[in-house]
């Protein structure tokens, strides 16, 4: 298989890993490219799924003499971590098997019917825009007032773990973010509060898009632009030190599938506030943009 005459790529163009052949990935963009963003979730979250699911079968194997209970204590230890299992509500159901996807439509609905202004990042974002991947969790912005938060703790405590002390801690600043956990599933969502001052937190509100799949309605939720992700998982990458190769992956893939259609004009003002301008051009060079 050879690439198309019409195809020439840049020098500094890099590959989504060092095996893949890079005729092959061309044609797979492509292919992704003409899917909605609701097919190329719908491949992230058949990967999450089977990740999920290969890793309660080797528990299983390992383990067939252990009861439901016992059986979703060492599924949360593999998916969530030791410290998980001390939350005696996530214990007291049945595991049933979901992805991050599905519980970021759910959260979202609860959020709407709220009016709560939210949207999804991180990895489902990154999926939705570009390379299709599995999740461990969901990450969602919202934009709360103070006194909207013990209709979110009551809207929510019936099916996910929540925490009172966690969530006013946010809301009153002595935290960015809480975390909830759905009882079932045992799927963790990790929800960061917009700050109204904040000029890049608001604009990213103010662009999110609607996630709508026509095969299933029932998961719409709001989602942040491809622009955002890209800067989003470039915030994260420089967090991590430059290290985390899965932020880089997640933001080259992005930009390779969005491609032509990105705002570059926005992501180069916002870079330059957000001190990541070098990183935004190494990102254009290595996707083949520049």
């Amino acid at each position: 298989m050879i690439l198309s005459e019409s195809v020439t790529l840049k020098p500094r163009y890099q590959p989504q890993a060092s095996d893949t052949c890079i005729e092959v990935e061309i044609i797979q963009f492509n292919l992704w490219r003409q899917m909605p963003p609701a097919k190329r979730l719908a491949l992230a979250s058949a990967a999450t799924r089977g990740c999920r699911q290969l890793a309660l079968s080797g528990i299983k194997k390992r383990n067939p003499q252990l009861d439901s209970i016992y059986l979703k204590q060492e599924f949360i230890k593999a998916t969530l971590g030791q410290e998980f299992i001390k939350i005696a509500q996530l214990l007291e159901t049945k595991l049933v098997m979901q992805d991050p996807i599905w519980l970021a439509a759910k959260i979202g609905n609860i959020l709407d019917t709220l009016s709560i202004p939210y949207y999804v990042g991180g990895s489902i974002a990154s999926s939705a825009h570009g390379e299709p991947r599995s999740t461990q969790d969901a990450d969602i912005a919202i934009s709360i007032r103070k006194e909207q938060t013990q209709s979110l703790i009551q809207a929510m405590q019936s099916e996910f773990y929540i925490s009172d002390i966690a969530v006013e801690d946010a809301v009153r600043g002595r935290s960015s973010s809480f975390n909830v956990i759905h009882l079932k599933t045992a799927i963790k969502a990790d929800i960061y509060l917009i700050k109204p001052d904040r000029e890049y937190e608001q604009s990213q509100l103010d662009r999110r898009q609607q996630f709508y799949p026509d095969d299933r309605p029932e998961l719409t939720f709001y989602i942040c632009s491809p622009e955002d992700i890209i800067l989003q998982k470039l915030i994260c990458y420089r967090m991590s030190r430059f290290q985390s190769d899965k932020q880089w992956r997640d933001i080259l893939g992005v930009m390779k599938l969005q491609a032509d259609s990105l705002d570059r004009a926005y992501l180069q003002h916002w870079s330059s506030q957000l001190n990541i301008a070098s990183e935004i051009d190494r990102a254009f060079s290595e996707s083949g943009l520049n």
